[in-house]
């Protein structure tokens, strides 16, 4: 039997969805069955999606509605925090369906960072998991107990980054 994998990309630095979709198509190499549940995203036509989303052996959910309201209290929070519920109960489903030998839970860290869900549910799922599946999640602002659950932890540094020189969002880089 193989050992359950919990792996955790955060930081402020680019590449953390990056290196989870090579993780992604790694296991696809190995004709593993995937879900990939992206937190907080709400665009369909990224380059990740358009792909992942048409090769067999992916099942992908989005569930978001974009960009973060600036104001924590703002009415249209409860629209964020409504997706973000139906994307953990999509991600608790898949830590527990043996349908799946990885799981991408692409932001879900920001997402919890940011109050949309509660970590606690997730804990225990992944606590619980004792199959051998890979579980990959990504985001900012990864809470202290997921670091601890995990076996692997890479934190993105930002050193630099095109935005700050002007450099627009680009196909193949950012999308």
């Amino acid at each position: 039997m193989k050992q359950r994998r919990i792996l955790l990309f955060t930081g402020n630095g680019k590449g953390k969805s990056t290196a989870a979709f090579g993780m992604l198509s790694r296991a696809l190499g190995h004709g593993m069955r995937a879900a990939v549940i992206q937190f907080v995203k709400s665009d369909d036509a990224v380059g990740e999606q358009r792909f992942f989303g048409s090769v067999e052996g992916v099942d992908w959910k989005q569930f978001g509605k974009g960009f973060l309201p600036r104001d924590p209290e703002s009415p249209a929070m409860e629209a964020h925090r409504a997706a973000a519920r139906e994307g953990l109960d999509a991600a608790l489903a898949a830590l527990a369906s043996e349908d799946y030998a990885f799981v991408l839970l692409d932001e879900i860290c920001f997402a919890i960072a940011h109050g949309l869900v509660p970590v606690e549910p997730l804990l225990e799922a992944l606590a619980n998991r004792t199959d051998g599946k890979i579980i990959v999640m990504t985001g900012r602002n990864a809470p202290e107990a997921l670091v601890s659950i995990a076996d692997t932890v890479t934190e993105m540094a930002l050193v630099k980054h095109g935005y700050e020189q002007g450099i627009p969002a680009q196909h193949g880089v950012e999308n």
